[in-house]
């Protein structure tokens, strides 16, 4: 099998678990935490590096930003044999108890975004959407998409050993950072119980699901609950707060949750 058309990564690499940030900037930041970590590619959105972390060996790759990326990226790697996928990404929370650099893991997402909805129209039309083995179904009216269950405990077990703030429960993916009616969305996903709002994580469980793969999401709050979008995601970019600790919090969670399992 020759190099994968969006990713420009083959089976060389020779892994099986990955962490797929959003931004490409946050490729190097966990290669800076591996073993001999080294450059795969750099192609589109998709920038790519290998190395290994306590005897594991691990790709980080970027998806770039939204579901549509996320699942070309998560195709590709599953047709090259990986099997264990987390996201390490940003979020606004949806909670008053959640603070800046605060990490919410992922147990299942709300699928608001184009991506997952594509996916589980196909499990719909396969009879499958009543079944949680593979993935999706409605909750009160509200569909989502499940992470797995082993590799959600291994994320909480990681992130509890190390001592980091956290919490487990849902996120909100959606395609639609500037909607004017965000805020009404927003409050009533709220009232749900979703703990935080974020674009890529439905995509990935949606298509992890169909795949037959092993994903969770780990999101770093860098907007606390009804704050300024624009304001906060800034202050991320800059390092200049909490949830600059945040990230390097949730890359480790990952890291140690993979080497784990």
């Amino acid at each position: 099998m020759g190099k994968m058309p969006h990713i420009a990564i083959d089976e060389s690499v020779r892994a099986t678990a990955a962490i797929l940030p959003g931004d490409p900037a946050r490729v190097n930041a966990i290669a800076a935490l591996m073993d001999n970590p080294q450059e795969v590619a750099f192609n589109r959105e998709y920038h790519s590096m290998v190395g290994t972390y306590k005897g594991r060996r691990i790709l980080a790759i970027s998806t770039g930003m939204g579901g549509a990326s996320t699942a070309i990226c998560v195709e590709e790697l599953a047709d090259l044999g990986y099997r264990d996928l987390i996201r390490i990404g940003s979020c606004g929370a949806l909670q008053e108890k959640l603070h800046l650099g605060e990490l919410v893991i992922c147990d299942r997402a709300v699928c608001d975004d184009g991506a997952s909805q594509s996916y589980l129209h196909y499990l719909r039309y396969a009879g499958l959407e009543a079944d949680e083995g593979r993935g999706a179904w409605k909750d009160d009216e509200i569909c989502y998409a499940y992470a797995d269950r082993d590799l959600v405990a291994a994320c909480e077990e990681s992130a509890e050993e190390m001592g980091y703030d956290h919490q487990t429960g849902a996120t909100r993916s959606h395609d639609a950072i500037y909607l004017k009616k965000k805020g009404w969305l927003d409050s009533f996903y709220s009232s749900k119980g979703v703990y935080a709002s974020d674009m890529e994580t439905a995509a990935l469980f949606a298509v992890a699901k169909e795949r037959g793969l092993r994903a969770t999401s780990i999101l770093n709050v860098v907007v606390e609950w009804q704050k300024n979008v624009k304001e906060g995601v800034g202050n991320y970019r800059e390092g200049a707060n909490k949830a600059a600790k945040g990230e390097h919090n949730e890359i480790v969670t990952a890291l140690e949750a993979l080497a784990r399992c």
